[in-house]
């Protein structure tokens, strides 16, 4: 193929030109001279993942990543179509024996007279005060219920918490209603993420939307730009570097963008850099996100905050994410090294996240040994929360014990656990016997 011909021919030409022989590339890479061989002869398609570390040893400032990266245009996240007001109609959800829960906009006639209550009718006001505490106590809840079990658990009660705490607010007077709806659209939000780790990012779309509208109805508008932010992760984790950079830059040019949205959309900006290879802008998006990450953190605000609050030092782990994605793995694995320990133990979402990506730097930097003791230590965790986004990770991670399997027994028993993992936990419905 032409494209993969062209990534050759422009391999040898650097790699001549470094005075590298294809023996010494290889160990710099930690790739055989045979796999190089027949990259650079058009034979084998390079991964992202090798194409990015050439970029690096060959300081090729991006422009192998990019020859590398598939010409395909990628799907952009469908949104669902706008609508007026902040409740957005109906929508129902059904729960299948199995656990599997399903959410569609509207209700037939049949689910309108089996759930034929309506909340927002009932002559029985309640005391907004009140209900803010308990919702606001429940959100903390679901939040580190999340961060332990699969969203396949938490999105039934999320789903149904966000209904009640809608009507409620569409209830209740007027000049008490805004931060409920306020409130009600932090539910929705997670509601969106939960969905995203289920693997399903049109469902995540449609519930970050419905938070949008909801609290720009409490005359909110921060969620605009942070919902451009949760579609540059999407795309991020699609593998798709353009659209996660323009989203982005979206978000931070988005007038209604607080400092922490703008910090946040900034290391997606810097990731998507990443992802292309282009060193020197992703530094800066990284230098910014610090600054404004600081300034957000030394402001007042509601908590809990949007976004990412489980992470001890979010900046320096968002560094060595980037850095492996530069093609720099122990570079990176020595950063994500630093911070995975200093994680509380009812983070385990957050801590998998980047400890799977620390287990991948250092495989990919041949570091084998570290890799599978975190491989280990992390199993169970990655088992009880099926994270659809951190299965990204752990498919690159599979790769390189795959093909380091034949010389390394360790890594060969491993390989079951990364199948299994990759597959994402069979759930048991728990129904009793006949």
């Amino acid at each position: 193929m032409p494209g993969r011909l062209a990534f050759g021919v422009e391999l040898r030409r650097r790699r001549q030109l470094a005075h590298l022989s294809l023996t010494k590339f290889g160990e710099l890479v930690h790739y055989s001279k045979g796999h190089l061989s027949k990259i650079e002869s058009g034979g084998k398609t390079v991964h992202p993942v090798l194409a990015r570390q050439c970029d690096a040893v060959l300081n090729a400032g991006g422009e192998l990543a990019a020859l590398a990266m598939d010409a395909a245009n990628l799907d952009t996240p469908t949104e669902p179509p706008e609508t007026t007001g902040p409740d957005t109609g109906s929508w129902s959800m059904s729960l299948d024996s199995d656990g599997t829960v399903r959410v569609a906009p509207g209700a037939g006639p049949d689910v309108r007279a089996a759930f034929g209550m309506n909340l927002a009718a009932t002559r029985h006001p309640v005391d907004p005060d009140t209900m803010l505490a308990v919702f606001g106590a429940r959100y903390v809840q679901v939040r580190s219920l999340g961060q332990l079990v699969s969203a396949a658990f938490t999105l039934p009660m999320l789903i149904a918490e966000t209904h009640t705490l809608r009507a409620i607010a569409s209830s209740a007077p007027a000049e008490s209603s805004a931060d409920l709806w306020l409130l009600a659209a932090r539910f929705a939000e997670y509601v969106g993420w939960m969905s995203q780790e289920s693997g399903n990012d049109q469902h995540a779309m449609f519930w970050t939307r419905m938070a949008v509208r909801m609290a720009a109805h409490a005359g909110d508008e921060s969620l605009r730009p942070y919902a451009l932010f949760r579609r540059a992760d999407m795309t991020m984790y699609a593998d798709d570097p353009h659209q996660t950079i323009g989203l982005a830059q979206q978000a931070q040019a988005d007038t209604a963008a607080t400092a922490r949205v703008r910090g946040l959309a900034a290391q997606r900006e810097a990731q998507g850099y990443a992802l292309l290879g282009d060193h020197d802008a992703c530094l800066r998006a990284l230098d910014r996100s610090a600054v404004l990450l600081d300034e957000a953190g030394q402001a007042p605000g509601v908590a809990p905050v949007l976004g990412i609050w489980t992470t001890p030092d979010a900046t320096a782990m968002a560094r060595g994410w980037c850095l492996f994605d530069l093609g720099r793995p122990a570079e990176a694995a020595a950063l994500l090294e630093s911070g995975i320990a200093g994680f509380a133990d009812g983070a385990s979402r957050s801590r998998a996240r980047f400890a799977v990506r620390t287990a991948l730097a250092q495989a990919t930097a041949d570091e084998m040994d570290r890799a599978c003791e975190i491989v280990e230590w992390l199993a169970d965790d990655l088992r009880q929360i099926d994270s659809a986004t951190i299965r990204h990770d752990v498919r690159l991670l599979n790769r390189e014990f795959r093909r380091r399997a034949g010389q390394q027994p360790r890594v060969r028993e491993l390989l079951p656990v990364l199948a299994d993992l990759l597959r994402g936990p069979a759930v048991d419905p728990g129904w009793p016997e006949d």
